[in-house]
């Protein structure tokens, strides 16, 4: 779907960190997802559940149509991290991505878009030229469905995302994407297979069986009515690491 006139607008892309619990308690970096904001009900949620697990939040908000991934994304969370010596980074979707990228940390992944949804080789083509696009205006709308997103996500939450996303902006996540490292064996990937909003088969590929967390529900296990379930082990990941957790990859 094709964007309104006031989309097609230039911004400027800043990263905005919010903190929430005791200044006392144990520092957790927390890396949002794309249009995430710490006041949407179900970010609030999971911040609420980690404040009352004992950390202290800093959570990040990115921006959403950015074109430079160090400059605008990497270098200040960068900058920010290591004035505050955290030792372990959760991170969802698009701050999955980031994570990956900001040096010797401990990860907790949630639905980390490692790879970019496309169905068969046409939309792979579409997807190519909308990249080779010279704008960083919004000219499209993915138009997610929110049961994608999470059975808990309500129409008119989903619809006050982000004005779709640019070509520049997803060029710079396809290029982020193909230099990804190898996965790191103290992190841990909480996911759902049926994943249609990042790629599960970009995940799959990428951390091995026995550091992946399957989940029931959507691309937000947050917004999804299962949530409860992953939030105990998502606690053991953060502290302990994949040894901590039961495999299931069987």
């Amino acid at each position: 779907m094709l964007r309104s006139p006031q989309a097609l607008v230039r911004e400027t892309p800043r990263v905005r960190i919010t903190r929430r619990g005791r200044p006392d308690d144990e520092d957790l970096l927390v890396l949002l997802g794309w249009g995430n904001r710490p006041e949407h009900e179900h970010v609030a949620w999971l911040l609420t559940r980690l404040v009352d697990a004992g950390y202290h939040v800093h959570a990040v908000t990115l921006p959403t149509n950015g074109w430079n991934f160090e400059a605008q994304y990497c270098d200040p969370i960068a900058t920010y991290a290591r004035d505050h010596g955290f030792e372990v980074v959760l991170s969802h979707s698009t701050g999955g991505l980031v994570a990956e990228f900001l040096g010797d940390y401990r990860h907790v992944f949630l639905s980390p878009w490692w790879g970019v949804v496309t169905d068969g080789w046409l939309d792979r083509v579409v997807t190519d030229v909308f990249c080779r696009l010279p704008t960083a205006r919004r000219l499209y709308d993915p138009g997610f469905d929110p049961d994608a997103i999470g059975d808990l996500k309500s129409p008119a939450e989903a619809a006050a995302g982000p004005e779709g996303i640019s070509p520049a902006f997803l060029s710079m996540i396809r290029d982020a994407q193909a230099r990804l490292g190898t996965f790191d064996r103290d992190d841990v990937v909480f996911y759902t297979p049926e994943d249609r909003i990042v790629d599960p088969g970009a995940i799959e590929a990428r951390a091995p069986p026995s550091h992946r967390r399957r989940y029931e529900g959507g691309h937000e296990c947050f917004a999804s009515s299962g949530r409860d379930a992953v939030l105990g082990d998502l606690r053991t990941a953060l502290k302990a690491g994949p040894d901590a957790l039961v495999d299931d990859s069987s």
